[in-house]
């Protein structure tokens, strides 16, 4: 393996990627030792939460869930948090935490973005700070997220100084002095607001009150607020409700915003979501119905039900008023390494970089598969009926889907600027990729088979359609023979 090149503390690093990795799973030990520590000591107890959930394991963003194939056909995903997970777990216990992979369907990996990662997340309700629903104050609740979280960061902090200072020191030349001073020294704080006001003077003159801050506008905030080459992390508090989960709770006292707060950490960005949740189920439910995130779910087919069993567990008042954070492991590290590039610090990256799993090459063809996307054999007689369906497979493909046509069919195509993918039929025995393969590995989501009726009598046109609808009825996939039909599901698809 070729080695690997790191930015530390803006100083270039060469490392063996056998040597680097040896480091960094120990440093990662030594991370996951801390934080284990610091929630024992607290007496909040791990659950193991579901990997695969329905829509509720999404976060803000719904699009980047990664869709799972089932035989049931349900519309499940890898979650992106346990949050809800937890919040289930509060209906036995007071405080819980888990660690989760985390899965987020990004184009690419880069510096900043990661596809799979650990997330720490903690949910912890107002019995472990003596507050029942009667004598409750959010005001008390967001204190003690905060002092919760950096906690949590500093427990994270410490188990690596405590165990690799050795190496940080001598290996990456990380000044591990700034990491005590981190882990024995408040976090810095600032309301979103102030935010706003501060980055207006100093250089982003256009940004206002609603928007979402970008990486660059946080770092800009980390680095004015940290001075004399201190690096402690900052929490940006109480963002706008309208661009937040919308479980997180309205502050009373100023209802443009909600009890939430983002850690952002030097170097790494933004290493931590949190909020107090929001446990009205009546305003609950308002917020769900009036939220981005609903909408967008709603638009690709899903429903109110599908949050039910949540909204039901706030309307029964089956928890306490509560309030939780998720921490990206990955985050934390990549401040601690003062490295540039998280990919550099993640394992799974590393892991990645030897498999070659994401990459699109290496697989050929079938690195165009996606379980986004749908998969159509297309096998058409008459020339006319070609012709008919020419512009409607156009969108269709434009839109992202994935054809893949019989010899002729492909011909045509190729000679109207269509690109397929050439499969033989399955009488043609020996010559691969083969229809009856793609049916075996449940490749195709529609067949669209349009004979040639005036053919129906000679036995090897007749042979090769009536296998290709065999196997589509034998497993359970969408057949088409009729032209009209066709372009109507083509047009539905391009929408």
């Amino acid at each position: 393996m070729k080695k690997i090149k790191l930015t530390i503390e803006n100083k270039k690093i060469s490392i063996s990627f056998n040597d680097h990795f040896r480091n960094l799973v120990k440093i990662n030990e030594g991370l996951n030792t801390g934080v284990a520590e610091n929630y024992k000591k607290r007496g909040i107890i791990y659950v193991d939460v579901p990997e695969i959930v329905g829509i509720t394991g999404a976060c803000e963003n719904v699009d980047t869930l990664f869709k799972i194939g089932n035989n049931s056909d349900l519309p499940l995903f890898f979650t992106q948090t346990g949050q809800l997970s937890l919040e289930q777990a509060l209906q036995s216990f007071s405080g819980v935490w888990t660690v989760i992979y985390s899965g987020r369907d990004e184009e690419v990996e880069d510096e900043r973005h990661l596809r799979q990662f650990r997330l720490t997340e903690e949910e912890f309700d107002s019995t472990t700070i003596g507050m029942t629903r009667k004598n409750y104050d959010e005001d008390k609740m967001y204190e003690e997220l905060l002092v919760n979280i950096q906690k949590t960061a500093q427990s994270m902090i410490k188990g690596v100084v405590d165990n690799n200072e050795k190496i940080l020191k001598t290996v990456y030349k990380r000044d591990t002095a700034k990491l005590k001073y981190a882990y024995s020294n408040d976090f810095l704080r600032i309301n979103y607001e102030d935010c706003i006001k501060i980055l207006r003077k100093n250089g982003f003159p256009n940004i206002s009150f609603g928007d979402d801050l970008k990486s660059e506008h946080e770092a800009k905030i980390v680095k004015l607020l940290n001075k004399n080459k201190i690096e402690l992390p900052v929490f940006i508090m109480k963002y706008p409700k309208e661009i937040k989960f919308f479980n997180m709770k309205v502050w009373t006292k100023d209802q443009r915003v909600c009890l939430s707060a983002d850690l952002i950490f030097p170097y790494a960005g933004e290493g931590t979501g949190a909020s107090v949740r929001e446990h009205d189920f009546e305003k609950l439910r308002d917020r769900l119905m009036t939220s981005t995130m609903y909408r967008l779910h709603l638009k690709r087919g899903g429903k109110y039900e599908d949050f039910k069993w949540y909204l039901d567990i706030m309307e029964k008042k089956a928890t306490n008023p509560h309030a939780g954070y998720g921490m990206g492991n990955d985050r934390v590290l990549q401040y601690i390494f003062g490295e540039k590039d998280i990919r550099n610090i993640a394992l799974f990256s590393l892991f990645n970089s030897q498999t070659g799993d994401w990459d699109k090459k290496r697989y050929g063809q079938a690195g165009v598969l996606s379980l986004n996307k749908k998969h159509i054999l297309l096998s058409i007689g008459k020339e006319k009926n070609k012709l008919m369906l020419l512009p409607y497979i156009k969108d269709a493909v434009s839109s992202g889907n994935i054809f893949y046509a019989t010899k002729k069919t492909h011909q045509f195509l190729k000679k109207n600027k269509v690109t397929t993918l050439l499969v033989h039929k399955i009488s043609e025995i020996g010559n691969s990729p083969n229809i009856s393969d793609l049916l075996k590995q449940s490749v195709l989501d529609i067949i669209i088979n349009i004979p040639t009726r005036e053919e129906y009598m000679e036995s090897k046109e007749f042979t090769d359609g009536k296998l290709i609808r065999q196997g589509a009825v034998a497993m359970g996939i969408s057949l088409i023979t009729d032209v009209e039909v066709a372009a109507m599901v083509l047009g539905n698809l391009k929408k």
